[in-house]
This record gives structure tokens, C-alpha cells and sequence, in this order.
């Protein structure tokens, strides 16, 4: 009974520790990034670092060593730019 009891208690920490987030009509998986900036219109969040490599063919590339989440507005116009992450994930919406 114990054994279970302590499984339940653990598997509730893991839940809480990856909770997803909302910023308007965007969600994400997991925490929140710790760091957060804005790109002209677009909002980046990211844990780690976060660069701008490069234009390439006129699309900025921008590259962070963590998590990285990236929302555009509604009907975004402006620059283009991927987002690249060599030790997390990268995850893009766009507001309805």
C-alpha cells in the first residue's frame, strides 16, 4: 500500500512539474521558459541562450540552447525566421 501511495505522490510531482502554459490563444507543453524577449511583433520565450545567427534568403535564423516557445500574432506580416535549439525543443504558434 505504501508502495502505491508513494507512486501516486510521484507521478502528482511529475504532473505539476510539467505544466502547460497559455499566452492568448497559444498553448505550449511544459514550463514556461524562464526568458523572454520580442522579435518586432513576435513574442519568443527560451530558457538558455538565444541568438541570431543569420540571414539567409531573407529569413532570419535564430538559435537557442533550450526550450523555445514562439508566438506570432494574427495575420503576421513581417520578417520570417526559424528557430533552431541544439539541447531543447522548439514550439511555434500563432494567435487566432
Amino acid at each position: 500500500m505504501k508502495r502505491l501511495m508513494i507512486l501516486f505522490v510521484f507521478c502528482g510531482m511529475l504532473m505539476s512539474a510539467m505544466a502547460d502554459w497559455t499566452y492568448g490563444t497559444a498553448t505550449f507543453t511544459g514550463n514556461q521558459p524562464s526568458s523572454s524577449m520580442s522579435i518586432g511583433e513576435v513574442r519568443v520565450w527560451y530558457n538558455g541562450s538565444l541568438t541570431k545567427k543569420a540571414i539567409e534568403g531573407g529569413v532570419e535564423v535564430w538559435e537557442g540552447t533550450g526550450d523555445i516557445c514562439v508566438v506570432y500574432p494574427k495575420n503576421y506580416k513581417g520578417q520570417k525566421m526559424t528557430f533552431t535549439s541544439t539541447g531543447g525543443t522548439v514550439q511555434i504558434q500563432t494567435l487566432k
